[in-house]
């Protein structure tokens, strides 16, 4: 295919390459009707009666509502509460009676569910957008944006899937993308967004940004004429942004070269507050990581090994790893950095993946077990790993342990190997240090005999939750079950603290609720020593962070591991937002 560049304007800065995907709208128009202006017949049958339609749409304005709801409080964990708050209106408009009224009377007039909300939100919107004011433009979308999800609902629409056969994350290129698609996609699956419309200051561009997805906008109808391929999203630049289709070597020389923003590092703690915690970042790139050093944090908690492997039909090579590895440490300078071992399975699947078809993946053989079951894939990466160092210390993580034996038998080819490299006379490896990523219940209750052979650990808490309450964690429906103020979910986290502290082994937390404002202050009571978020959420995390007393964040700790319901330890943590306690949420940075 020709190369195709395509200019616009950066909605939200960043730059990702992948395979090009093409996100055509779903039809919203409305139930065609005869020339007499009667409902059109589907398969010969009269529609169904206005009753059930009425019932048939109130459910599904209930279910928006709810899951909007559930969406403002993740999101706002992950990009702020700024971002937050715009799913929160969506929410009260799935309920506002201006939109529930009319499209009950047109119900009654003989419309279907999905024509009556779709009428009803597009006649409101249509009056906020004739409005000469950014605001209201953008509460219009918002508005269409309800309308399309409650008639998704009620179609009973999927999602498109984002993984191509091979595993290459997606450049999603569409018309344009509502706020609430854009909040739901997850970052490993998407490089970049690539938009034929939109605006830097609407919300798909505002999610987006807290998010840390690269979108670029205002690329005309060509867009959307693209047949596919791979494509790069530019927006290095925070005005003009590009979509290059089909990018040749001198394109991604050119971005390598891009000099990098010196930015001092911040201190640890800033503000009024007395606690000393790292702030790090989770990255699964070299641009990422150049943006963890931009935002100043602290070092790299967490690099995502397996979006290497996952962008490819076979695995990588010892050479091609080490390059990445290399260039990832180069990126952040002299701060630490944890590499996590190959983590896929689950929901990460590879097409080169052994093996055969699971039931439930994300019970199988994932993680460490996929390590040690093919033992020339992970032997390979820790060999890269180690080359890698150049001399420097190393840090690698083991995912998905469960027993002692696992970190113990990784632990053991880790000293084969550098007792090999060592002899060989090759690349120096530099000292070496193993943690463990605590992501099932079985590895925290376990947590003082894995740190007599682990130096450090990871809690992911986005495993953790779901496996310690049986509870898919990205599903709306279970929202407030799947949740790290959960007590079960604090209890095990002391649990490991407690441990670590013992053998005097670091303690980072890794998944979502490290970014999360509720439970921060509970993180930094139960005495964890590092934060490792989206380098998008460094600045926000270290300013909340800043503002903490210890002493107030261990009594709330302490407080919250009596509770016995989620209940009990969210009011606790609604009760920190009061002045004056140590623990009240600063406001959003500006």
């Amino acid at each position: 295919m020709t190369r195709v560049v395509l200019a616009g304007r950066t909605g939200s800065p960043g730059v990702g390459l992948g395979r090009l995907l093409l996100l055509r709208p779903m039809p919203t128009g409305l139930t065609p009707r005869g020339p007499d202006g009667a409902m059109a017949l589907h398969g010969g049958l009269p529609v169904v009666d206005p009753a059930v339609e009425r019932e048939r749409l109130k459910s599904a304005l209930e279910t928006a509502s709810s899951d909007l709801a559930s969406l403002a409080r993740t999101i706002a964990a992950q990009a702020g509460d700024e971002v937050g708050a715009i799913f929160e209106a969506q929410a009260l408009f799935a309920r506002d009676p201006g939109i529930v009224g009319p499209a009950f009377d047109a119900i009654a007039a003989g419309a279907t569910a999905e024509d009556a909300v779709l009428a009803s939100t597009d006649e409101q919107a249509q009056r906020l957008a004739a409005v000469d004011d950014e605001y209201f433009r953008a509460r219009a979308a918002d508005l269409r944006d309800v309308g399309s999800r409650v008639a998704d609902l009620l179609r009973g629409s999927a999602r498109p899937d984002l993984w191509h056969a091979d595993g290459r994350p997606a450049v999603i290129v569409a018309e344009d993308l509502e706020p609430s698609a854009v909040a739901t996609l997850r970052r490993e699956l998407v490089a970049g967004i690539a938009l034929a419309r939109g605006a830097p200051t609407g919300h798909a561009s505002i999610v987006a940004r807290g998010l840390g997805i690269p979108l670029v906008l205002g690329l005309g109808s060509a867009a959307v004429d693209l047949l596919g391929g791979e494509a790069l999203v530019d927006g290095s630049d925070a005005r003009e942004g590009r979509l290059i289709v089909e990018p040749d070597p001198e394109d991604l020389a050119s971005l390598e070269r891009r000099p990098l923003v010196d930015v001092p590092r911040t201190p640890r703690s800033t503000g009024r507050g007395d606690v000393q915690i790292a702030i790090t970042a989770n990255v699964g790139s070299i641009l990422e990581a150049e943006t963890a050093a931009r935002e100043g944090a602290d070092g790299i908690g967490l690099v995502r090994t397996e979006l290497l492997f996952l962008s490819r039909a076979t695995p990588p090579s010892i050479s091609e790893q080490r390059h990445l590895y290399r260039s990832i440490r180069s990126a952040i300078g002299d701060r630490p950095v944890v590499f996590r071992t190959l983590d896929v399975g689950g929901d990460k699947p590879a097409a080169w993946q052994v093996g055969h078809h699971e039931a439930n993946p994300a019970l199988g053989v994932r993680g460490v077990r996929l390590g040690l079951t093919h033992p020339d894939l992970l032997n390979n990466q820790l060999q890269a790993l180690l080359e890698a160092a150049d001399g420097a210390e190393t840090r690698i993580m083991v995912p998905m342990v469960a027993t002692v034996d696992e970190i113990s038998e990784v632990r053991r080819r880790l000293e084969t190997l550098q007792a090999r490299l060592q002899h060989s006379g090759g690349a120096r490896s530099g000292s070496v240090r193993l943690g463990v990523m605590v992501e099932v219940p079985a590895a925290a209750l376990l947590a003082d005999g894995l740190a007599e052979v682990a130096e450090f650990f990871s809690i992911g808490t986005n495993d953790l939750v779901q496996y310690t309450m049986a509870a898919d964690r990205t599903s709306p429906a279970l929202a407030e079950l799947a949740t790290p103020l959960q007590p079960a979910v604090l209890r095990l986290i002391d649990r490991v603290v407690r441990a670590a502290g013992i053998r005097g082994r670091h303690v980072a937390v890794c998944g979502e609720a490290a970014a999360d404002p509720d439970v921060i202050p509970l993180l930094v009571g139960l005495g964890v020593d590092e934060l490792s978020v989206a380098p998008a959420s460094v600045a926000a995390v270290r300013e909340q962070v800043g503002g903490l007393r210890l002493a107030a964040c261990r009594e709330l700790a302490r407080t919250a591991l009596l509770a016995t319901t989620v209940e009990a330890v969210r009011s606790l943590v609604l009760g920190t937002r009061q002045p004056g306690t140590g623990l009240e949420q600063p406001l959003p940075a500006q």
